[in-house]
């Protein structure tokens, strides 16, 4: 299982001709599939960035977005415009008015609970009372590996959903506000990315687990 950064405020591999822009997005690829979550707020600034790292719209098998943020849904559209018929996995309390342009595109799938999207790959179902937002749980031989848009619902009920799953061996993504680091201290893999406040306090309360984020940044769990 690889998971690489393709959109976030920061660029992790200096070497290359990415680009940063306010917003996550990430790739997924399993033995056999390549799933994007989430999509940035700049569709050009998405496509070229995916395209640097080798990856291409087309190729992606689904779509899974996190909540309904201008951050994390804006680059959907080039992304549906280069894909046939991709399957789309939204929180069911996104926007009628959204849902019925996704689609008029795509093959819309709406989710509530929590579900197995395809082997090894889960979604922790509708979080979180005012901003609702699902996160990705992906299932590898060293544990669970949690994936954030902004983790709004907190990432104690995010951990505690994911956790009924298994051992939960890191987490990615946005972390927002979040800075009650006692609960990270079991984790062997954090990676803070987008819109994470506290990345400096955890890096230096757990600088073995920690990894910086950035657009190009991948990480191989096997």
């Amino acid at each position: 299982m690889k998971v690489t950064i393709v959109y976030d405020n920061e660029v992790y591999l200096k070497n290359m001709r990415l680009k940063p822009s306010w917003g996550f997005s990430c790739l997924i690829e399993t033995e056999d599939k390549k799933i994007l979550f989430d999509s940035g707020w700049n569709g050009g600034i998405l496509t070229s960035n995916l395209e640097e790292l080798g990856f291409y719209p087309k190729d992606l098998d689904f779509i899974i977005i996190s909540h309904q943020h201008w951050d994390h849904i804006g680059g959907l559209n080039h992304i549906l415009d280069a894909s046939s018929n991709i399957e789309v996995y939204v929180p069911k309390s996104f926007s009628r008015h959204l849902k019925n342009e996704i689609k008029s595109r795509a093959k819309l799938i709406e989710v509530s609970g929590g579900r197995e999207i395809y082997q090894d790959v889960y979604t922790t179902g509708e979080l979180g009372a005012t901003i609702i937002e699902q996160s990705l749980i992906l299932n590898t031989p060293k544990g669970l590996m949690i994936i954030t848009g902004c983790a709004h619902p907190g990432v104690e009920s995010i951990l505690q959903a994911a956790s009924k799953k298994g051992k939960i061996y890191g987490l990615l993504g946005g972390l927002h506000n979040f800075n009650n680091l006692e609960l990270l201290k079991n984790l062997n893999l954090i990676v803070p990315s987008h819109c994470t406040k506290y990345k400096d306090e955890i890096s230096k309360a757990f600088p073995d687990s920690f990894k910086k984020g950035g657009v190009g940044r991948s990480i191989t769990i096997d």
